[in-house]
């Protein structure tokens, strides 16, 4: 099925624009996030400075007793407040002078003293949602385990250091519902283009196969002229060639069967007046002579009327069939046999396929002695073999038998040769189900008449 759609305009056409689509949905959800991720990392800092700013002046208002319970209580597990003997700011890491941020806290002092910025770089933010995207469960759990994104701290004259602390969040605020959203887009846009693109190429499938009709012999329809221009355009060409070519087709086999028609009155003229002729000899040789023309104009005539003919196709047991062909076949004296046959059914004309069946078996019958028939699955075609045991045939002549009243065997008289044209209305009948017919020769001795079909 994949490599089918592969193959296809529309599976092609489908894959792109899903890829196309993809690609530019992914890299607009990753812009979303990291724009909107910087915008909340700076107000976050923001905040960080302010909050410094405030718990030191309420230290600085309040007795030392309290200052432990008012660190406790002001922390949170975005922001942490503590007062230790050292800076948290590694020297590494101190932030600019000229840093807004840096700028921002002098301006929430109101006293002077030492004060002291680290921001963690940029490229950590991405590389932080990134990493928590890969991993599930950084985004269902809080973990103890995570790196500041920046660090105030603020010197209290002999106290020691206020140390504020921006954690970064292994939640990124509201991601689910956004990723949700995004993918619920995507799906939709999918089925939307698979929709669109299938619309925009069904006038191409029905296109399709209504040439591979047109090609197995059948009789098509006009095709309906929709779609797109181009598309519109070829079903129109395609329309006005079958209309020419039925037509053509129509007139050559009506003309080559009003001449086999028109042929029987002097052909029965003809016979009537040998039967006055007194010499014996001479009358027996135009007798048979007439007869061979007879036999010619009939067989013509059934030529052509299986080319016009239009049977409906059903559904059969085509072992039934063959069965039941062997059978009838084998009462009229023919030495047929046929191997054990599976129940097989199949779409076909089965009168058409009868009288293929009819002329191989027949023929191997005259040229071989006898004829085995089988049927077989292989691969995604059915193989309806005939076999004789007679001489074969050379291979060189192997297309040539096909045409039309060929007979490779000038020895061989009319009532066992007939005037050609088995083989040729039988790779007739094979090419209107969409299938072919193949020769090949047996060792030591015998043909083997294979007549292919497909399932499909």
């Amino acid at each position: 099925m994949i490599r089918q759609l592969q193959k296809s305009l529309s599976g092609r056409v489908i894959g792109l624009l899903i890829l196309v689509f993809g690609l530019v949905n992914a890299v607009t959800v990753y812009i979303y996030y990291e724009e909107r991720g910087r915008a909340v990392r700076w107000t976050q800092m923001e905040d960080l400075v302010t909050r410094s700013a405030s718990v030191q002046r309420l230290l600085d208002d309040t007795p030392a007793e309290l200052h432990s319970q008012i660190l406790t209580s002001v922390s949170t597990d975005l922001f942490r407040f503590a007062v230790q003997p050292l800076p948290a700011v590694i020297k590494e890491d101190l932030a600019d002078q000229s840093h807004p941020l840096y700028q921002e806290l002098i301006s929430k002092m109101e006293a002077a003293g030492s004060m002291e910025l680290s921001i963690s770089p940029r490229y950590y933010w991405c590389y932080s949602w990134i990493k928590n995207l890969l991993n599930p469960q950084l985004f269902l759990t809080q973990s103890d385990n995570r790196r500041p994104l920046a660090i105030v701290s603020i010197r209290r004259d002999k106290a020691g250091w206020l140390n504020g602390t921006l954690m970064s969040s292994s939640v990124f605020p509201g991601w689910l519902a956004a990723v949700l959203v995004a993918l619920g887009l995507f799906v939709f846009s999918v089925i939307a283009i698979v929709l669109i693109v299938r619309y925009a190429t069904r006038s191409l499938d029905v296109l399709i196969e209504a040439s591979d009709q047109l090609g197995r012999g059948e009789t098509v329809g006009p095709i309906p002229e929709e779609g797109p221009e181009d598309v519109r355009r070829t079903a129109c060409a395609f329309n006005r060639m079958r209309e020419r070519i039925e037509r053509f087709v129509k007139n050559r086999t009506l003309m080559l069967a009003a001449i086999s028609h028109d042929l029987r009155t002097p052909l029965t003229s003809l016979r009537l007046q040998a039967e006055f002729i007194d010499d014996l000899a001479t009358r027996q040789r135009m007798l048979r002579t007439l007869d061979d023309m007879q036999e010619m104009t009939e067989a013509t005539l059934a030529f052509t009327r299986e080319d016009i003919a239009c049977e409906d196709k059903r559904c059969i047991d085509l072992a039934a069939l063959i069965e039941s062909q062997c059978e009838d076949l084998c009462e009229m004296g023919l030495k047929v046999s046929c191997d054990e046959l599976r129940r097989t059914p199949y779409t076909c004309s089965p009168g058409a396929m009868k009288r293929a069946l009819a002329n191989l078996i027949e023929n191997a019958c005259h040229y071989g002695e006898s004829a085995r028939v089988g049927l077989a699955r292989v691969g995604d075609e059915l193989h309806i073999t005939v076999q004789d045991q007679g001489p074969g045939i050379p291979e060189q002549d192997w297309l040539r038998v096909f045409d039309p009243f060929v007979r490779l065997e000038n020895s061989r008289n009319r009532h066992t040769g007939g005037i050609g044209l088995g083989m040729a209305i039988a790779r007739t009948i094979s090419h209107a189900h969409g299938g072919d017919i193949a020769l090949r020769n047996l060792h030591p001795q015998g043909l083997e008449v294979t007549i292919s079909l497909p399932l499909n």
